[in-house]
């Protein structure tokens, strides 16, 4: 992950770090290359990405940050919580959908990584750290 795109960000100390986490960063790197490559079909750009898909990616970045599994997170297909927008979850669709079979051919080891990733048992929900306390009702 790129320093400018984390500044860009503006994330936690904690958030960074599970970025940086090398599995979390394969996912990050797998979805900047997806988005590229549908943002150089769709949208003729030569380099980079336009504005509509870099701030799709700054977005899954985000999400990935902020996902509760850390290095246990599943492939989003198969997770039990669902974290993306609904037209961010639309976005992401539509750019997995064009770019997971071109990715085989530019990146085999991104693909590869990514299918034996499908055979990961999703884990259950993580439950708050700390119980919440409960309030009592008043009778009358």
């Amino acid at each position: 992950m790129f320093e400018y795109e984390l500044k860009r960000l503006n994330l936690s100390e904690k958030r960074e770090q599970q970025v940086k986490h090398p599995y979390i960063a394969k996912d990050v790197e797998t979805i900047r290359i997806m988005t590229e490559i549908f943002c150089h079909a769709h949208h003729d750009t030569k380099e980079g990405m336009c504005p509509e898909c870099e701030d799709f990616y700054l977005y899954a970045v985000k999400r990935l940050a902020c996902c509760p599994f850390g290095e246990k997170k599943p492939v989003c297909g198969s997770c039990k919580i669902h974290c993306f927008g609904k037209g961010y979850k639309e976005k992401a669709k539509e750019i997995m959908a064009f770019s997971g079979p071109r990715l085989i051919l530019k990146h085999p080891y991104l693909s590869f990584r990514h299918l034996v990733a499908l055979f990961r048992t999703a884990p259950d929900k993580p439950t708050a750290a700390k119980p919440r306390p409960t309030v009592a009702k008043k009778e009358k």
